[in-house]
């Protein structure tokens, strides 16, 4: 790894907090011994390399997050929205803008608002038989949130355009006392009994405009005096927004309903929510990122489990051919690393080498075969060993008989094991099954019931 700034800050931590500090929450015993099951007589130098990284990573996500957050803070800062009552449009042609502001009446109440600003517009070409289409959308468009053009007692959706069309639409109201050319409802004008509007959808592209009246009618809704307030204020930025649509500033209002207004871009604080989402990441990649060295570390038991037959099974023809045991360990300690270079290692083989080059470095035959069940560190492996070793104490000839039984055992747990995971596989495949079933279910139904 490039020993950049952030390794040698990452080692600092290591070295300062860490590794000082082996029973704190950063440091993990489980870690350490999973990374000497996998690297023996390495696992120190692993497992510094090991947190290492990890902190380096983790750093990098936070510094990340904190650049972006930063960059995102500064920029609400420096260019807001909205400057000294003024948002500046898209150029023509442009896209609408989507503003979220926060106005106060009054300087007292604080309103926010989510304002669309249209960008300056340039006409169009249009086809006739297209505004026809229009017209029939439009009656499923224009009522918003109502039930219908028959019964109007909310705001309408006076669209300006149609995704799919050329069109620049306007509208006419036929009592602007009782609702507006954007669809506003004057609630205060509606009689209880209801008023019949007509609505005039003027049809604009280029030099191409065409007609159609809508007819209604309007109910009135009852409105609180914040929400007829907050209705006041719409009002007015939209007539504001229409009157000067051919202007590159839009000049927000300053005042509506006889109270004075101070308009303020709406921070959306989205910053902070990135930088302690970094921080969160860090710290999960930080403490979840010894899982991965978890399922190594059971992909190596499943590993020495599916080699102890095969073991036992030379062990045992050795040792019947006449070698001792010792002779038998070497020869297939031998023969492992004539084929190691063609084949994935073997971790069970790879611990036996270690045990043979103990017992020629001078540790005693008995020390070699207890370490040997140690590092592999699971059940079948330490009764292997304490079997070995407890042979060799009292001397015994029946090593060989014990080995042969030992290995039909483990070729009947292998099959066991074997069909438990076949039965798995299949529980597993039901799902699918299922779901394959129910799609051919609706396809057999479905034309049955369509017929009827």
């Amino acid at each position: 790894m490039k020993k950049d700034f952030l390794y040698k800050t990452s080692e600092k931590i290591w070295e300062q907090f860490i590794e000082k500090n082996r029973r704190g929450k950063w440091y993990s015993k489980q870690v350490k011994e999973n990374l000497e099951k996998l690297y023996p007589f390495m696992g120190r130098e692993k497992e510094r390399e090991y947190y290492i990284r990890k902190i380096r990573l983790s750093l990098s996500i936070c510094i990340a997050g904190i650049f972006l957050a930063a960059g995102l803070c500064i920029s609400e800062r420096l260019q807001p929205a909205i400057k000294e009552n003024k948002i500046y449009r898209q150029g023509y042609n442009g896209a609408a803008q989507d503003i979220p502001v926060e106005v106060f009446a009054d300087g007292k109440k604080r309103y926010e608002f989510d304002l669309k600003i249209s960008g300056r517009m340039y006409g169009k070409e249009q086809l006739k038989e297209l505004c026809e289409n229009a017209i029939r959308e439009l009656e499923e468009v224009i009522p918003g949130e109502n039930e219908s053009l028959e019964r109007v007692e909310k705001d309408m959706n006076l669209v300006q355009e149609l995704p799919g069309y050329p069109f620049q639409i306007t509208w006419e109201s036929g009592n602007y006392s009782v609702i507006d050319s954007e669809g506003n409802l004057q609630k205060g004008e509606i009689p209880k009994a209801g008023e019949p509007v007509g609505l005039n959808a003027v049809f604009t592209c280029g030099d191409f405009q065409a007609e159609h009246l809508y007819f209604i009618q309007i109910y009135p809704e009852t409105l609180t005096e914040e929400e007829q307030e907050k209705r006041n204020i719409l009002e007015a930025v939209q007539e504001a927004e229409i009157e000067s649509r051919e202007e590159e500033v839009f000049f927000l209002p300053t005042e509506a309903g006889g109270k004075e207004l101070c308009w303020k871009s709406k921070q959306d604080m989205v910053w902070p929510v990135i930088f302690f989402g970094a921080v969160c990441v860090a710290m999960a990649v930080y403490f979840l990122g010894d899982e991965d060295l978890k399922k190594e570390i059971r992909k190596r038991e499943e590993q020495m489990q599916l080699t102890y037959p095969e073991l036992v099974s030379k062990l045992s023809i050795y040792l019947g051919a006449g070698m001792t045991l010792k002779m038998a360990w070497e020869k297939i300690s031998t023969d492992y690393e004539k084929v190691k270079a063609d084949k994935e290692k073997n971790p069970v083989y790879e611990e036996m080498n270690i045990a043979c080059q103990e017992m020629r470095s001078g540790i005693p035959e008995i020390r070699a075969y207890e370490q040997f069940g140690k590092r592999c560190g699971i059940q079948l492996y330490s009764k292997f060993s304490a079997l070995l070793i407890q042979n060799l104490k009292k001397g015994s000839t029946k090593l060989s008989p014990l080995l042969k039984e030992e290995s039909r055992l483990a070729f009947e747990e292998r099959k066991n094991a074997a069909r438990k995971a076949g039965e798995e596989a299949g529980t597993k495949l039901l799902i699918p099954m299922m779901m394959m079933l129910c799609v051919v279910m609706l396809m057999i139904l479905l034309p049955a019931f369509m017929a009827f």
